[in-house]
């Protein structure tokens, strides 16, 4: 069984919310909705991995993390953007383009 872990940071008004559907480059899908519950779909596997998100412990924070298969910061999800560590998104780069579906 894959555990996966999704925490959310409180987003701006400007970032609109953080609910919805997503698909990255390499053409994962992504859902975060309204209820609490989320599914990942890496592309090539037909299976959907069922999943919650939460709020995070720092309501200050702008950013989403995805945790797959045991490591709660598998991605970092900032601005539109994917990120493989914290760093990365601070730094801004190597960032892997995403958006909504």
């Amino acid at each position: 069984m894959t555990t996966i872990v999704i925490s959310c940071g409180q987003k701006s008004a400007s970032e609109g919310p953080v609910t919805g559907k997503y698909i990255d480059e390499f053409g994962n899908k992504f859902e975060l909705r309204e209820d609490h519950s989320a599914t990942i779909q890496f592309v090539g596997q037909d299976n959907v991995n069922e999943t919650r998100w939460y709020d995070g412990a720092h309501s200050d924070t702008s950013y989403v993390t995805i945790g797959y298969n045991g490591d709660s910061t598998y991605y970092f999800l900032s601005h539109g953007k994917l990120y493989r560590s914290k760093e990365q998104m601070e730094a801004g780069s190597p960032a892997i383009d995403l958006k909504r579906d």
